[in-house]
């Protein structure tokens, strides 16, 4: 991957203050930056990022709603809850989770006894190892874990026995209390913020395989934990590693990432700066990508769309007239869009910003792709980020 300095060149002018310097922009100075562009200047940038996503994001993104039957008892009532029951939100945790069993990453018990179903993974690194022995050779980590929720639902449906839950907040009602209760689960909680962690640092996972997951990671946090488990070091001092003859470190298998916040993305964090700068955007157009997606959840802009607003919608408003682009007033120029416009144009721009992840994830090496995980009226934060090693 080609090495971008992180301090490219400003196209600011001298009376203008970067919102995007070395520390991270709140939303209200994306704002401001925004509000202080001309008209000409405004428009340009939605021209911009128009003719990028048109050139880099047609067709990119499928649909992948999935409820695995493993799932089946937690919508069935089979289940002695002991925790809150939200339908929506058990519903994004199976589509999590079934998409990364269609990875192969992860199997359901009834598939078990189908070896040869997985053969080419047991050939790859099991070398003719029962599918039980190389499950139990899985780990799973939960980034932003949160009350894990997400990771009671992998380990009741799929078996998972150890597991790492990341976060950094301290929760209520967690479900760390039940999981424990089980005395096969090997469960460890580490309350630290994703940037500080080195994962070669946790002495359960040396050794072993594990999967990482992520349930609405919100803005950077996404890309801290893609570099967690990916930084380019790392990868290319661990991929070729074989774990099963006795490596220490450990190896990512598969990665299942909902990515969410996208408003709250910050340069010196995002993972793919040169997948931008290649597109002809500077720092500061950057941090206007991210303010602009916070349009895409923008009032009620999908009430008469049950599955959302569509990206292909045409922007008219996009191509500004002889008069709109010398109008000073970028505010005026806002209240112009009409609110499917806003959606459409803040839609593109998260769009922008997970296919520059997913790139930089086949850059990698990676199998991976970026899937509507459920429907928008399900949770209108629906991108799913999947990738898989070997």
């Amino acid at each position: 991957m080609d090495k971008v300095d992180d301090k490219e060149p400003s196209l600011l002018r001298n009376d203008q203050i970067s919102p995007c310097a070395d520390n991270d922009a709140c939303s209200e100075m994306k704002r401001k930056a925004i509000l202080a562009m001309s008209g000409q200047e405004f428009h340009a940038l939605l021209e911009k990022i128009q003719s990028a996503h048109s050139a880099i994001c047609a067709n990119n993104i499928q649909d992948s709603y999935l409820l695995p039957d493993a799932c089946d008892k937690w919508f069935n009532a089979k289940l002695d809850r002991r925790l809150p029951f939200q339908e929506k939100h058990a519903i994004q945790q199976a589509s999590i989770l079934g998409n990364l069993e269609t990875l192969g990453i992860i199997w359901s018990p009834d598939s078990i006894s189908k070896t040869s179903i997985h053969s080419e993974y047991i050939n790859g690194i099991g070398h003719g190892k029962e599918i039980e022995q190389l499950k139990s050779h899985l780990k799973v980590v939960e980034f932003g874990a949160g009350r894990g929720y997400l990771t009671h639902m992998l380990s009741d449906c799929y078996g998972i026995k150890d597991i790492v839950l990341v976060e950094r907040r301290s929760y209520k009602f967690k479900a760390d209390r039940t999981l424990r209760q089980t005395e096969a689960i090997n469960l460890e909680r580490l309350r630290i913020d994703i940037e500080d962690l080195k994962l070669e640092a946790v002495e359960s996972l040396k050794g072993f395989y594990y999967a990482a997951v992520g349930k609405h990671l919100c803005g950077p946090a996404t890309d801290l934990a893609l570099r967690c488990c990916l930084s380019e070091q790392n990868h290319n001092k661990y991929v070729s590693e074989d774990t099963s003859r006795g490596g220490n470190h450990p190896y990512i298998k598969g990665l299942a990432i909902a990515t969410c916040c996208h408003h709250l993305c910050q340069w010196k964090s995002y993972v793919n700066k040169h997948f931008f700068i290649k597109l002809g955007f500077t720092r500061e157009e950057f941090c206007a990508v991210t303010w602009l997606t916070s349009w895409a959840l923008d009032g009620e802009h999908c009430s008469d769309h049950p599955n959302g607003v569509k990206v292909g919608t045409n922007l008219n408003v996009c191509k500004p007239t002889e008069d709109a682009a010398n109008v000073h007033d970028v505010g005026n120029i806002i209240r112009r869009f009409k609110p499917a416009e806003r959606a459409v144009l803040g839609l593109k721009c998260k769009e922008l910003l997970d296919t520059g992840r997913l790139i930089w994830l086949r850059e990698l090496g990676l199998n991976a792709k970026l899937v509507n995980y459920v429907p928008a009226k399900v949770s209108p934060e629906n991108r799913l980020l999947l990738a898989s090693n070997g």
